[in-house]
């Protein structure tokens, strides 16, 4: 990762809700080790869980469309502290 560019940043949906703790612990950890983070526009939910259980290609399509979405804004690199879990 360049001292430059900024870290690509998919908190996912419990991020953002249940888990918003674990969030700002993150942001913070990475604020004290000098990194930059700059969240996806636009992520949608990688579906984790629920996804995967009901259509596999979806399981698997979701998580790659948000990498997509890192890729067209610029992001080689991506950190995603999303607290779900998948079971296989």
């Amino acid at each position: 990762m360049s001292a430059t560019r900024p870290l690509g940043y998919f908190p996912g949906c419990s991020l953002h809700a249940t888990a918003a703790e674990f969030d700002l612990s993150v942001k913070a950890l990475c604020r004290t080790l000098g990194m930059e983070l700059r969240e996806v526009e636009k992520w949608i939910c990688c579906g984790a869980t629920p996804a995967h259980l009901t259509n596999e290609d979806l399981g698997l399509g979701l998580p790659y469309a948000n990498l997509a979405l890192a890729e067209e804004q610029g992001m080689t690199e991506v950190l995603t502290p999303c607290a779900a879990r998948r079971w296989a």
